[in-house]
Order: C-alpha cells, then structure tokens, then sequence
C-alpha cells in the first residue's frame, strides 16, 4: 500500500500538540488544521525497497520534526483566525476560503 509519510508525520506531531490548542477543539476543526499543514509540506513516499529503519529515521528526523511542528503552527493560526460563533443559531461557523 502506497502511504504519505508526512500524513504519518503530520498525525504524530499533532496528537503530541494537540493538548496546546486551547481553541478549535472540534474534530473537524483539528482535521483541518492538518490539512493545511499537509498542503504546506512535500509529500514523502518510499519505495518497496525501502527499509522500516530508514522508514522510522524519516519520522524521527529532528529537523523534520521542527518544520511539520512549524506547519501546524501556521496552520492552527490560519483555522483558528478563521473559527467564527455565532450566538444567534449557536452554530460555529468555519471559513469561506482557506
């Protein structure tokens, strides 16, 4: 099966952040947070030879990690400054455009 490492990245990063975000606590708003930060980010595939150490030295690569952690900043101030409620129909509402 062919798989993004930098999705894999991405949902490691955020679980590790995630208790950091005070606000959007929604799902749909922590799904959108990663779609952002993966629109921002090259996608990573390996090829069938690829070794799982070589796989794992990817996702444990420091500066990597530094960057997707810099991504999903970026991308929680985009979601976050974009999360509107509304009192009247106590519905919040997420942007027009990202």
């Amino acid at each position: 099966m062919v798989q993004n490492y930098m999705e894999v990245l991405v949902d490691e990063i955020f679980e590790e952040i995630k208790h950091l975000c005070k606000s959007c606590k929604k799902p749909y708003y922590q799904d959108d947070i990663k779609s952002v930060a993966l629109n921002n980010l090259p996608p990573v595939y390996f090829l069938s030879s690829t070794t799982d150490a070589e796989k794992k030295a990817f996702l444990l690569d420091r500066q990597r990690r530094i960057t997707v952690l810099a991504a999903l900043t970026q991308a929680k101030d985009i979601v976050c400054d974009k999360c509107r409620y509304t009192k009247e129909n106590n519905v919040e509402k997420m942007r027009d455009t990202m």
